[in-house]
């Protein structure tokens, strides 16, 4: 049984391509228990060790000033400085550096046969990483550890992000609909969002999330054959 599998359980991959899949969010409690605590200091301590060239320290989707934090690189202890000073630790193509997040990338590049990225996010108690935004791809969000509430909006300006663009403030600025959905994740829980939708998180404790994205193709219609089953 496949990763999906076991999140959706038990509702069928069929189901979920016909109900939710690049349509709108959807949430599971408890059905990511068995990924529980597979993020932690030890698990970024290993992948920082490996010289990793896709780690940073966002808060509110903006970087240090200081020159040896925005290399792309992060020792353990800028990390720890990072957090404690409220910054996100962020990991992008985790997929890349750890083989625990490869064999999860492997799991659901086997089901869509598409570009699969693996993203990790320490975010302490309190904080946001990144304010309203809306990611090119469809991201499943496992909250391996801590307390995080989501915040989403349908993207009326520009649905599905079929569109790339170079910035997303004046999408946001042309934004109609305020109406929200708000997701609280707690460990082993984890939440479906779709390409396009707008949304935001804020750490109720220390959080720590696992973030798979799917790059699908655009032209593709959201159905179930779209998964290599």
């Amino acid at each position: 049984m496949s990763i999906l599998e076991q999140l959706l359980a038990p509702m069928t991959l069929s189901d979920f391509s016909t109900t939710h899949l690049s349509r709108e969010p959807y949430a599971a409690p408890e059905k990511a228990s068995f990924l529980r605590n597979c993020l932690s200091w030890n698990t970024l301590n290993e992948i920082l060790y490996t010289g990793h060239k896709n780690c940073w320290l966002p808060l509110q989707g903006k970087l240090p000033i200081e020159e040896e934090l925005c290399t792309g690189q992060l020792t353990f202890s800028q990390a720890r400085k990072g957090f404690e000073s409220g910054r996100t630790v962020l990991v992008r193509h985790a997929e890349q550096a750890h083989p625990l997040f490869a064999a999860v990338a492997r799991d659901f590049y086997r089901l869509f046969n598409e570009p699969v990225d693996v993203q990790l996010y320490c975010t302490p108690s309190g904080q946001e990483g990144f304010d309203w935004h809306y990611d090119y791809e469809d991201v499943f969000v496992i909250q391996s550890d801590g307390e995080k509430e989501f915040r989403l909006r349908k993207n009326t300006v520009n649905p599905g992000a079929l569109i790339q663009k170079p910035s997303q403030l004046e999408d946001l600025q042309k934004e109609t609909t305020r109406a929200e959905l708000r997701c609280y994740l707690k460990p082993g829980d984890w939440l479906y969002i779709p390409a396009g939708y707008w949304h935001k998180a804020l750490a109720l404790t220390d959080s720590y999330h696992i973030s798979v994205g799917v790059l699908r193709g655009k032209e593709k219609k959201p159905s179930v054959g779209s998964l290599h089953l």
